[in-house]
Formats: C-alpha cells, structure tokens, sequence
C-alpha cells in the first residue's frame, strides 16, 4: 500500500505543469495553510508590505517580472524582493530553517536565479520556489510588520515551530 501510495505521489509530481504567473502588479496575499489541496485565496490573514514584511492591513502593490522559463521575480516600491539577504533576522526558532532569512525587498538589491518563484497549474496564482516549496513561515506579531521565512522542515520538525503560522501566497493581479 505504501509503495501504491509513494508512486501515485510520484506520478502526481512528474506530470504537474508550471502555470504560467504572467508579467504585471498584483498585492501578494498570504492564505494560512498546512496542505496545498486545501489552499483557499478566501482563508487570508494578510498580505506582504513594500518591504516584505506580513501585514494584517498595509498590502503593497508588487512587480511580478517573467525573465525566462519558470523564473518570476519581485519587486515593491522598496526594491528587488529575496530570501537571500543576510542582514535579514534568521528563523532561529525553527531546527530546519534556522540559517533562513526573512524575505525583504530592498533598493540595492539585484535579483539572480535563486530569487525566482513560479506558479503551478492546479494551485493557480499561489507563489511556490525550489522543488514545489509553496510553503512560508511567519510569526505573527500584532500592530507591527513580521518577517517571513521560506518553510523548511524534516524528520524532527515537520510543521512550522509553537507560535509561527504556515502560510502560502496568493498573487492578487490588480
């Protein structure tokens, strides 16, 4: 039955076709979610700010660019969006993803590959990155901008750590 079930999954992921995001402004929504089946754009908390940030109220308007097959990139007002900038506070409350930085946008910033996000046909307008990673990681903090994580879990953590939210993102074109 495992194998029945472990090859399914298999199949399931060979055959899922990227969606194509296409190029234009769009506010990205983040949907509190732990499984893709159950993603719905109607189960948003909130939204990213200009500078990356989760938001309960001050959504920002993104650019979403298509600079190749499968590579879509983010800006805001504030500048070019990453996971990958250091300065960034680390998720030092998660086992996996405790060397992950906080998404931010900056002015300075010049995207590369490792920055790319892509849509897939199924889930469509939802933000994934890497090898079908759709998933982020927030905690909340009232009144004030919180950062957001990449999701990363393994064999002695497989949901986010006590007090953060798993959440997805929704592209919201305007």
């Amino acid at each position: 039955m495992k194998f029945l079930s472990y090859t399914s999954l298999c199949a399931l992921l060979a055959t899922t076709a990227v969606a194509q995001l296409t190029d234009g402004k769009g506010e990205i929504h983040v949907v509190k979610s732990t499984s893709l089946k159950d993603a719905l754009p109607a189960n948003s908390i909130g939204c990213l700010d200009a500078k990356g940030g989760f938001t309960e109220t001050d959504c920002a308007t993104f650019t979403i660019s298509d600079n190749g097959p499968n590579t879509l990139f983010l800006s805001s007002d504030a500048g070019n969006c990453t996971f990958s900038d250091t300065t960034q506070p680390a998720n030092t409350d998660s086992r996996y993803g405790s060397k992950a930085h906080a998404f931010v946008c900056r002015e300075d910033y010049k995207v590369a590959n490792v920055d790319a996000f892509y849509g897939i046909d199924g889930l469509d307008n939802f933000l994934c990155r890497g090898n079908i990673d759709c998933f982020y990681d927030t905690k909340i903090v009232d009144g004030a901008a919180s950062p957001v994580w990449e999701f990363f879990w393994g064999s002695y953590q497989y949901g986010v750590p006590a007090g953060h939210t798993q959440v997805m993102w929704y592209w919201n074109k305007v």
